[in-house]
């Protein structure tokens, strides 16, 4: 389709625009993306897509995808306290670490398999494009959901060394240090080097330790080297690394039951929870009170009464240390007009988490995740010269990869001293010496047969993939304005699986096995958790066909029709609890040794696992009618995307107990519209509009997980020895909000030799559901968030005053069941306002 663009870099977003500066006529700037694997105007291609170039991200201050999805309509990324959620059209990944995405991530060609590499900050990115919808024959597997590629900018031959300085200082003590360096060494060898440190006290009150909590210390950077021995052949090695430290987490307790509200909804509540619940009544009267307060939350972190003698549980406070090194070699040969391109990709990381998931001012739950992974990847493609009859794309993927964790998770039930005070108050009025009476409550409940402080389960989880693929593309140019696209891939993938967990307390040592036969009892019969010793494996393979039947209208319309098929491979759960296979949920069918211990493998067979410990592959048929408009001669774009979706065997998590649990819904149907436009009002004035419209249901789904008030209820509810189910078929997925919508504007103005610049966006999302359950008190309200930007700029230098959330809206992004506390439930909280100033030198 043509239309009468004027060319720049790989530039300007479409539904995320938060412009440059504008020169010359009222025309829009043209839109190169590379969703199809070869670089071609955003309104040629017919995918429901949005992009960004870096100079945005930069500009509006957008530090990460989590931020940039509250600019795409249909998109939503939300870190968590375990793992980062990523849904797109309402379809995503949830919480289980044993999951592949159903949003594929590609750093400069690369795929990143994992939710926690989402959380790398953004640097010196060139441009970022989001499709939406499933992605398969190009960008493979577990892309079922849409693909999000992101390219680093690179340095080109020949150029003379330039760079960039930006010092920003905002809100909460933030300070952000950013630049790079670029230039040619040789005629043939350029380099560049970027980097980003980023440092903030956090966002949220913790009334309990007189803290901020969510404080951040960030440092990334990137070396990219760029060779072009000859004008055939262009070679490209990226290296980043980034090192991401977060103190605290902003996660807060919104609903909390009080005594009368428990006794009405939550009248069976296990003698764990009462305990704490009434601990919590004892010693913190005003908890409720409190977490009501905006931005404010209230709990130990781990330390329990007394911050200075250290964490009094579990291995390291609440926080998470992040260290991830990408790197990426691209290789680009022109052959007889022909392209044949090599992109060979390497990825780690390693995390080390501390969790307070009791989210109370209490020492009580913690939970600590050591997590490696490391992936290599090679690709092989060839592309045809383009403007053929036949245009085509071809190759060959593989990859492997190797996730493995080491994981415990903590019970207290001496609650750091507070449960013999709370006896003795309870029994005496504080008479009887707490000391005199028993230490916690295991002793009260064995009558002191056995009586750790203490208790725990650890985890050792271990999975190698391996994934081969053969993939083509191929358009066929019947006409000027006539096009068909067909696409094949075919995929191979393996599985191999080491899940082992042991049972220990603080007797004998919380990181050694105990035997007691009363830890195996009340680990299995409260929290439905078991030693194991699992070794599994699965293969699968997968045929993905693609149409894709294009139509230009005229010269600045064009309209497309497509289906698709995706898949998201299957694997085995990374939740901890969950009854070994032949055992009842929370059964314990050992008898003790006369010594009080026991062989678990005399009453069961801890090597084999229940049917659910493996889940299913998903998969996806999707059709897609859209067109894509250029308007008032080239002032205005107007993109829209009709589609409906059918996701069968669809993979969900939900938590449970002290981890998540998968289940594989029957099917779901998603129905959608998504509109996105722009336009260039005057020479000074740029507009933007998006909307998206949703409805995503699961379409059969009868043995949908259950809430925690139904499971109080019917303690089988949902299991076949339940007497009752939570159906969930008609109801909406996850994150799935009817109505989001974005209005941006950039206003540019002369000033003498300087500009006058002033740009801001409204982003609005509708409710939506955020637990696997559907409890609707897990429904995160509809928001708002503006922001808004002004300042000067000179030739060389810029100085910018901006607000982010600039009303002081109290979002979450996510809410959840507050462990064993049954009834009552915690949020996490995204960031509120924040002002700052950016000073920018170029050279």
């Amino acid at each position: 389709m043509a239309a009468p663009f004027r060319k720049v870099p790989l530039a300007a977003a479409l539904s995320v625009s938060l412009a440059a500066p504008i020169a010359g006529a009222q025309q829009l700037e043209e839109v190169i993306v590379t969703a199809q694997k070869r670089a071609e105007s955003l309104q040629d291609v017919p995918i429901s897509v949005s992009a960004i170039q870096g100079q945005q991200i930069q500009d509006a201050g957008i530090p990460n995808m989590a931020a940039l999805a509250d600019y795409v309509p249909n998109l939503h990324i939300a870190d968590a306290p375990v793992n980062t959620n990523i849904y797109m059209r309402g379809v995503g990944s949830g919480n289980n670490q044993g999951f592949e995405q159903s949003v594929g991530m590609y750093i400069d060609g690369v795929y990143m398999g994992r939710g926690r590499q989402y959380r790398a900050a953004f640097l010196d990115v060139e441009r970022v494009e989001v499709l939406r919808g499933p992605q398969g024959t190009l960008f493979g597997r577990n892309t079922v959901a849409g693909a999000i590629n992101i390219t680093s900018a690179s340095p080109d031959m020949g150029e003379e060394f330039n760079g960039q300085l930006a010092a920003s200082f905002e809100s909460n003590e933030g300070e952000l240090y950013e630049g790079y360096l670029s230039g040619a060494l040789t005629d043939t060898l350029a380099a560049r080097l970027a980097f980003k440190a980023r440092e903030t006290d956090g966002y949220a009150r913790n009334s309990l330790l007189g803290d901020s909590e969510g404080q951040i210390d960030e440092l990334t950077y990137r070396l990219t080297l760029a060779w072009q021995p000859t004008d055939d052949l262009d070679i490209n090695f990226k290296y980043s690394n980034s090192d991401y430290e977060r103190v605290g987490a902003t996660t807060t307790g919104k609903i909390f039951l009080d005594a009368q509200q428990r006794d009405a909804f939550v009248p069976n509540r296990s003698a764990f929870a009462d305990t704490a619940y009434s601990i919590m009544d004892m010693f913190f009267p005003d908890y409720g009170d409190i977490t009501q307060q905006e931005f404010t939350i209230f709990k130990d972190n781990g330390y329990g009464q007394s911050r200075a003698d250290g964490p009094g549980i579990g291995i390291n406070p609440d926080s998470s240390e992040n260290d991830i090194d990408n790197a990426a070699l691209t290789v680009n040969w022109n052959v007889g007009g022909h392209t044949l391109t090599s992109v060979t990709g390497y990825s780690e990381y390693r995390y080390v988490d501390g969790a307070d998931v009791d989210w109370l001012p209490l020492q009580f739950i913690h939970r600590d995740d050591d997590q490696r992974f490391e992936q290599w990847s090679q690709e092989f493609r060839i592309t045809s010269p383009g403007g053929e009859f036949f245009d085509y794309v071809a190759g060959f993927y593989y990859d492997t990869s190797d996730l493995d964790f080491d994981r415990r998770v903590t019970l207290d039930t001496n609650f750091d001293g507070l449960f013999p005070q709370f006896l003795s108050n309870a029994l005496s009025g504080g008479a009887i010496p707490p000391a005199a009476l028993p230490q916690n409550l295991l002793a009260v409940q064995t009558d002191g047969a056995y009586s750790p402080n203490q208790v725990a389960r650890n985890r050792f989880y271990q999975l190698e993939s391996e994934s081969w693929a053969l993939f083509g593309q191929g358009t066929f140019n019947f006409t000027d304005k006539l096009r068909l696209t067909v696409g094949v891939r075919y995929t191979e993938e393996t599985k191999d699986v080491l899940s082992r967990q042991f049972l220990s307390d603080s007797n004998t040592g919380l990181g050694a096995p105990s035997d007691s036969y009363f830890l195996g009892l009340i680990q299995a019969t409260s929290f439905n958790a078991y030693a194991y010793d699992y070794d599994e494996d699965r293969e699968t393979d997968a045929l993905l066909p693609s149409f894709n039947l294009q139509w230009d209208v005229g010269q600045d319309s064009m309209l497309y029709a497509s289906f698709s098929q995706g898949f998201k491979s299957g694997g085995f759960t990374a939740a901890d609890d969950g009854e070994p296979g032949g055992l009842d949920q929370g059964a314990f069918p050992c008898a003790p040794n006369p010594d009080f211990t026991v062989d678990v493998t005399g009453c069961y067979d801890p090597t084999l696992p229940n049917n659910d410990f493996e889940f299913d592959d998903e998969e996806v048929d999707a059709y897609e009618l859209g067109g894509k408009h250029t308007l008032l001669d080239g002032a205005m774009r107007f993109n829209w995307a009709l589609f409906y979706t059918e996701y069968s065997d669809l993979q969900t998590a939900v938590f449970e107990g002290l981890g998540f649990n998968v289940k594989n819904a029957a099917s779901s149907e998603v129905l959608g519209l998504e509109v996105d436009s722009m336009w260039q009002a005057t020479d000074a004035l740029r507009l933007g509009l998006n909307f998206a419209w949703l409805d995503a249901t699961y379409d059969d789904f009868a043995d949908g997980p259950c809430t925690a008030i139904q499971i109080d209820a019917d303690p089988f509810c949902g299991s076949p020895i339940g007497v009752s189910e939570n159906d969930l078929s008609g109801e909406p997925t996850l994150y799935a909000s009817d109505y989001s919508a974005s209005f941006l504007f950039d206003y540019v103005r002369p000033i003498g030799d300087m500009e006058f610049f002033m740009s801001g966006e409204a982003n609005y999302r509708d409710a939506f559901n955020s637990a696997g359950d559907n409890d609707p008190l897990d429904v995160i309200d509809s928001y708002t968030k503006v922001n808004l930007r002004l300042g000067l700029r000179g030739d060389w230098w810029e100085l910018m005053a901006y607000g982010r959330n600039i009303f002081d809206e109290e979002v979450f992004m996510q809410s959840f069941d507050i462990p064993v506390l049954v009834g009552s439930h915690a949020q996490y909280l995204e960031e509120g306002q924040i002002w700052g100033a950016r000073l920018t030198a170029r050279f």
